[in-house]
């Protein structure tokens, strides 16, 4: 798989290839308050971006650094030549964030730039690559609290690797991991082996990695009909209605987030809500009534061994799409046509 070197800037065209070009020089701006001689280039490193909670400590702006640099061994094999977006917050979780696709201009040159066509900005977007510490360790400087990254990789932009099923439980009280296994249950039925990781949050993420050899479309049609179908199985319990006033107290198997572009938190990327949660991934085991994601967070997970090293390889789907056609679950696209969202049967079949 093809890398990007230091400074470089990669791209893909609106037909998917992708394309390399130069990167202009890049000017360092100057980096404003008190330095850490032992966290070079980070500044105002006892700023405090998570303050305390009745259970957790304030996490600072160095202890963001120096978790980065903890799980920089796990993060960065799961983000390695996907596109990232940041999601920052200057002032720390208590004032107001912001989402950040571009890599601004004073990045270092260690981070290197994806270009790819964003139809909803209308342009090209020069998304981050992360491939090094020094990288994490810029992340930390400007407060990019969490890491977003998509579901491809810029050599096949156009290829997913993973389905990704999100549950998300709003303020219902069904367990999370109740749902979820129920999720695994229907995979594994269809003969799909699952991994599984918290969202830094209330919920799950389930995803089955998945040869790249599928678009997103189809992709999408796959985790629709396999969410409609555990939700079928499950009526008073779960749904897939995206609108709330909807859901009618069920919880949300978010399908969508296999839409093309799309991205979602990335495995030890940590989260801007109180106590400093962290997207970890989990075993199964771990998955129990007695379930509280609010554990997994700065401070508690750096020395948890990495339980998707040993993850399921990838896998094809067309078997399972067979079989949710037969039990009445066809593949369908569904896109909005003049503003609201119509399915139609997907046609075709994938190719590599």
């Amino acid at each position: 798989m093809p890398r990007g070197t230091a400074g470089g800037e990669r791209g893909a065209r609106r037909d998917g290839r992708t394309r390399s070009r130069s990167a202009p020089h890049r000017v360092h701006g100057p980096v404003s308050g008190r330095a850490d001689a032992s966290r070079p280039g980070l500044s105002s490193p006892d700023k405090v971006l998570w303050p305390p909670t009745s259970g957790t400590s304030a996490v600072t702006k160095a202890d963001l650094h120096d978790y980065y640099r903890a799980v920089a061994d796990r993060l960065l094999p799961a983000i390695d030549d996907r596109p990232v977006t940041l999601r920052r917050y200057p002032d720390g979780i208590e004032r107001e964030g912001f989402f950040q696709k571009d890599v601004p201009d004073h990045a270092p040159a260690e981070i290197g730039r994806y270009r790819q066509w964003s139809d909803t900005s209308e342009r090209e977007v020069a998304y981050a690559l992360l491939a090094s510490k020094g990288g994490l360790a810029w992340c930390a400087q400007v407060a990019a609290l969490e890491l977003h990254a998509g579901l491809v990789r810029i050599d096949r932009p156009d290829r997913p690797d993973a389905l990704t099923v999100d549950l998300d439980p709003g303020t219902i009280e069904l367990p999370v991991a109740r749902a979820a296994h129920w999720v695994r249950d229907e995979l594994e039925g269809l003969g799909l082996t699952t991994r599984v990781k918290t969202s830094g949050k209330r919920g799950l993420h389930v995803q089955v990695p998945i040869e790249r050899r599928y678009d997103s479309a189809y992709v999408r049609a796959v985790a629709l009909a396999l969410c409609r179908h555990c939700a079928a199985r499950h009526p008073d319990e779960l749904t897939v209605e995206m609108r709330k006033a909807h859901r009618g107290g069920r919880l949300l198997l978010d399908w969508s987030r296999n839409t093309a572009g799309q991205t979602v938190v990335a495995p030890w990327s940590p989260r801007a809500a109180p106590g400093a949660p962290v997207a970890t991934p989990l075993r199964w085991e771990e998955v129990d009534e007695a379930f509280d994601p609010a554990r997994f967070r700065i401070g508690t997970v750096e020395s948890r061994a990495d339980p998707w090293s040993e993850a399921p390889g990838r896998q094809r789907l067309e078997g399972a799409a067979r079989a949710l056609d037969r039990a009445g679950f066809p593949l369908v696209d569904v896109s909005p046509r003049g503003g609201r969202p119509t399915e139609e049967r997907l046609r075709g079949t994938p190719s590599p």
